[in-house]
Parts: structure tokens; sequence; C-alpha cells
């Protein structure tokens, strides 16, 4: 069944179905552009709840206008398009005038603000002025880092870039961040506690960076992410060895948090380590994190146990080999080279064992709801830094993995994934639907909570994320460390299609009507959602953007790969 297509298309002054593309994949179905237009009754919905009434304004819609449309590539792949403009440059080559033309098209719609302390939102959503009831507001250190490496990437925002990550240091140098790194250094199986362990979320606006409240309280929250700290950590380091932070900047709160980190990574036994991951959900050792905290300690330590000629990096050392000394004899330990070394090795050998086995959690009974292979953070092995100790054999295989999760109008983050599936925003007029309490972006790390959400999944519509930028990335890697020719163009190759398949998904106006996310709220054209979701209208599956619209990390992830690909593929 895999790689079978039935075509359709739209002809749209006879209101009826012809052909467009409908993809058959991984043994199941999934659908991708399915334009199929029919008369659609309107409703009043003075007496209906927020989500029927959102049903009745995307049924609405789709009974007039064709969100997206299918677009055959040069590269000879249909890639789905919901902005006109966009489709027209996916339908012809690349070239490097093309690209350029795009940046300076998207440049407006991909930059990123920061708060005046320095901190970049998670999505800025047009709320109107209000409360945005996601909390997509709120500040995930995962995220902010993300958005350092793209703003990092730019030379005109390099400043910000700094900006950013000594915003993220600071929050990790609270005071309330260092305590719960002591606390779970002296009483290890403290860590089982989600709340208890070093926080990744927190609100911005707070004076203080507390945790996000809901009804005057701090929120429960599964902070066990350990790939948020990992990749902190490769940003810090990324940051020291080009010059963007400097001995100056090492206060002694900032110096203390960094020197915890190891003990901490020690204590909990990260390489075992059972935590929510970059999905937030329930426990289980993720590759990714593990792999993230891996490549964090190899960059520190070759930061600090190798020669550097005098420089910014050089005097960074000094000053922090001489404010170790200042500090807990337990903590500086863990600086040690055989120390480190001895962590890096314990992180290489699970990553390489869970790789073997298949992906990101395989390590679990098949039927237990931990196990996992196929996972699209799994690319966080290649970027933003590569792990040391992969072959390119490994990465190539962490790919074939994530390829797996491609979907017509996007990657899934791992099939069977509920979150924003099917009518998530959604509800059927006069259907029965039990609702979990929980918040859009609430809390589902307990296995009971995740599997009362995934009672909601309708087959086979998972949200389709983002994440084709963040491939394009890691093919480009691939292409650069490769002795195969023939390798390197099939990355050149995959890195195209991946790169127009991104930028399909920016919104875009619809026959002079704005285009409107999957809860029926309008959107502006040129920007970029979280995801995009499937509704399910009368038994018929469309495609429309996440309302969680313009998300922060999906412009970062776009920026880099346009940027990186006209570098490697043209020159600059």
């Amino acid at each position: 069944m895999k790689g079978f297509f039935l075509r359709y298309h739209i002809c749209k002054k006879e209101r009826k179905m012809i052909q467009i593309s409908r993809i058959v994949s991984s043994g199941f179905m999934v659908f991708a552009g399915m334009f199929i237009v029919f008369p659609l009754s309107s409703a009043d919905d003075s007496s209906m709840s927020g989500k029927e009434a959102a049903y009745m304004k995307v049924k609405h819609y789709l009974s007039k206008h064709m969100a997206c449309r299918n677009v055959l590539t040069p590269e000879g792949e249909f890639v789905v398009a919901f902005n006109l403009e966009v489709a027209q440059w996916i339908a012809r080559p690349f070239d490097k005038e093309c690209i350029k033309k795009i940046r300076e098209k998207l440049a407006p719609g991909l930059n990123i603000e920061l708060t005046p302390r320095g901190f970049a939102r998670a999505a800025d959503r047009d709320t109107g002025g209000e409360k945005d009831e996601t909390h997509y507001d709120a500040i995930w250190v995962r995220d902010s880092v993300w958005i350092y490496f793209s703003l990092e990437d730019l030379p005109e925002r390099r400043s910000d870039a700094r900006k950013l990550l000594l915003a993220l240091w600071d929050y990790y140098a609270t005071k309330s961040q260092r305590d719960r790194f002591d606390d779970i250094i002296a009483h290890p199986s403290n860590g089982a506690d989600k709340m208890k362990v070093p926080h990744i979320r927190f609100d911005g606006r707070s004076r203080t960076l507390a945790d996000v409240s809901v009804g005057g309280k701090p929120e429960v929250w599964n902070h066990k992410q350990n790939d948020a700290h990992g990749i902190f950590l490769i940003a810090l380091a990324d940051a020291v060895t080009k010059g963007l932070i400097r001995a100056g900047d090492l206060t002694a709160d900032r110096c203390a948090v960094l020197m915890k980190f190891p003990a901490y990574f020690d204590a909990i036994k990260f390489e075992t380590f059972e935590d929510a991951g970059a999905w937030e959900e329930i426990n289980r050792r993720n590759t990714s994190s593990i792999g993230l905290v891996t490549r964090s300690l190899q960059l520190w330590k070759f930061l600090i146990f190798t020669a550097f000629p005098k420089g910014t990096a050089a005097e960074f050392r000094r000053k922090f080999i001489s404010n170790s000394g200042k500090v807990d004899r337990h903590l500086t330990s863990y600086w040690s080279e055989a120390k480190m070394t001895s962590l890096i090795k314990r992180g290489i050998k699970t990553v390489r064992r869970q790789l073997a086995l298949g992906g990101e959690s395989p390590d679990y009974p098949p039927d237990d709801m931990r196990c996992r292979r196929a996972d699209a953070y799994l690319t966080s092995l290649i970027v933003p830094s590569a792990l040391e100790g992969l072959s390119e054999r490994d990465l190539r295989q962490v790919l074939e993995i994530v390829e797996t999760l491609k979907r017509p109008a996007g990657v899934l983050r791992y099939e069977n994934d509920s979150y924003q599936s099917g009518n998530y925003w959604i509800q059927k007029p006069g259907k029965s639907k039990k609702s979990s309490g929980l918040t859009e972006t609430g809390d589902t790390s307990s296995q009971g909570a995740f599997h009362e959400r995934f009672k909601n999944l309708i087959p086979h519509t998972e949200a389709q994320w983002f994440f084709d930028s963040l491939i394009v990335l890691a093919r480009l890697h691939l292409a650069s460390i490769t002795a195969d020719p023939v390798r390197k163009r099939l990355d050149i190759h995959l890195a195209t299609i991946h790169l127009k398949r991104a930028l399909g998904q920016i919104t875009g106006d619809v026959e002079e009507t704005p285009l409107i996310a999957a809860d029926g709220t309008p959107v502006r054209p040129f920007l970029t959602p979280e995801s995009i979701n499937t509704v399910v209208i009368e038994g018929k599956p469309f495609l429309l953007p996440s309302p969680i619209v313009p998300l922060n990390w999906a412009k970062a992830s776009l920026s880099m790969a346009l940027n990186r690909y006209e570098r490697y593929v043209f020159g600059k």
C-alpha cells in the first residue's frame, strides 16, 4: 500500500470533485489537500458551546473556499501549499535569486521580537489584547534556544541572540532554580517529582520569573525535560566558542548554576532517566533527551580541556576554572576530564543501544504506551549540534526513522499523536463528548491523562508539524560530512523537497478571503503555524493551520533552513 497515489483536483466553477492528492503511507491512509467541496448547511449558533460554534464556522468556510492546493514540484513531489504566492515559488526550481526573493518576502513574518527583558515567547498569537488562554505566550527554554540559534545565524541579530541567551542563563541562576538543582543533587529520589526538578517553562512577565499560574497557583507541569537543559548548555557552549558570551558575563550566580549541571545529570542517572521529553507527555527513556545532554557534556569538555588560542573563549575558560575553586568540591569534581568522559560514555552507550532497537524509546514491551521508535525529535541527534560518537551511518539511520513520519502537509511528532489531532479545537453540535478537563496546553504526563486524550483521536488525523525545516538542516549536515558524491546529491535533493514542504505550510489568503485556522478563527497571511491540523466535517477530512500561529520555533527553524540552504547550495 505504501506509495500508492490517487489524484484528485477541484473544479472551482462547477463545485464538483475531480482529482486531488490522497496518499496512502506507512500502511494506513492519511489525507492531503482533501478539497472536496459540497453544500454545507449553516445553523444558528446562539445556543452552542464555543467548540460547536467553531465547528459551524469551519463548516461554512469550507463550503465556500479551498484552503490549500497540491503543487507538483520539479523534484517530482506533490507539496501542499496554503499560500498562492508560495505555491508559485515551490512549483519552480530553486536558484540563488529565487531563495533571496523568498527570504526578503518572508523576512517580516519570520522576524522574532524579544521582550524588554530579552526573552522570546513561544508564540506571538493575535489575541486582540486578551490573555492567551493557551499559555503559548509563556517562555519555554527549549523553544528559546532554537530561537537563539536562528538569531545567531543572522549577523544583524547576533546581539539579540546574546541578549536572549543571557536572559535564559539568568533564569537558571535564580535562587529557586539553583535550589532545585541542589535539592536533587542532595536527594536524587526527588528527581521523580516533576515539580521539584529544575523548571523549563515560566512566565516571562513575572518579576521573579515564576511559573505560569492557573487560578492564582503555579500550574502543575512536567518539568522533567532534560532535552531542554541539554540544548541550553549546547547553546551556551556555542556562544562562548563564538565570542558572543565572554568572561565578563560569568557572574557569581551564573557560574554557580553552570557548575551544578553535571552533578545533577549524574544524580538522576540521565542515561536511564525517564523524562517527558520535547513533547512534554508521559515519562520515557528518550533517546533525544539523553543525546542532547551527552552532546552538551561533549562541548563543555572540549571547551574546558582543549587548548584554545588566545581569545574570548580562552579568557572565559580561565575565569571559569578560577571561579570553580570557590564552589563546593563535590560540584567541582564533576568538572574533571575523567568524570566528564565517564558521563559522556554512559550517554553514548544508551543512545547507541536505543538506536539499534529502533529509535526514541524502544526499550519497553511493544504494547507499553512508552514504547516508541519513530519520533521527530530524533533529529536533535544531528541538529543543532551533531552528537559525536555516532557514525554517518548512524545519523542516516536517524533520518530514515524520522522520514517514516512524513505526511502530505508536515511531519508527525509520532504516530497516534492525539495532541491537535482531528477536530481537536471544534465539536460537532449535539455530539456528546467527554471533556478531560485539560487546557489546550494542560499537563498530560500521567498515563491516565495521556490515555484520556488519546481516546479522542480520530484515526490517521494526527497534526502535521513544522519539522520539515529541521530535516532540511539535518540533510545539509549529512551532505557536508559525506565523502560519497551520490549521497551528497541525494541529501541536497531531499533538503530541497523538505524546504518546499516547510514553505507550503505558510498561511495565505484564499480568494481574497482570510484563511482560517482549525478553530475557525481567521489568520493573517505569511505566518508559520505550529502544525497543520485535520478537521473532519460530515465525514470528510480537510487541512487547516493550527490556531497556534505564528509559532516562534517554526519561524526560527524556517529562517535557519532558508539561510543555510542558500549558503550551502549556492554560496553567499
